[in-house]
């Protein structure tokens, strides 16, 4: 199969105006709005890195996996659990049932780009850079 072609810069873009709204009704905090715009869009963001990565993993002639599909197959090989479990799973469970491989999951290189670029400067980056690639 043909090696598909990721967009980081544009994933993380999306995952950045997704969070937009959820941080314009949340109160005021001392971090600012950019800020926690970006450091919410970064968990959506590694888990569609972890998904694309699951994806690669499960390739096979058969069958062509989506994000939340390879998520979904993901979870069915590590808990054993069975389709009919998993079935209503969306990517917003998939951030918590992950939760502890994302906290672990280095980005690579490719990955962490957009996010170097968008949050360099911000007051979240430290924390985001717990997730860069070593050098």
């Amino acid at each position: 199969m043909k090696k598909k072609e990721i967009n980081y810069q544009l994933m993380f873009g999306k995952a950045i105006n997704d969070q937009d709204e959820v941080v314009r009704n949340l109160p005021r905090e001392w971090e600012s709005y950019d800020s926690r715009v970006v450091r919410l869009a970064f968990g959506t963001y590694k888990l569609q890195c972890f998904c694309e990565r699951l994806i690669v993993r499960y390739e096979s002639p058969w069958v062509e996996f989506g994000p939340l599909e390879a998520g979904r197959l993901y979870l069915l090989n590590k808990h054993h659990w069975s389709p009919q479990d998993v079935q209503e799973v969306g990517l917003p469970d998939l951030l918590l049932l992950l939760h502890e491989e994302l906290i672990e999951m280095k980005l690579n290189q490719e990955e962490w780009e957009p996010v170097q670029e968008w949050a360099s400067h911000m007051s979240c980056y430290p924390a985001l850079a717990k997730s860069a690639p070593n050098p």
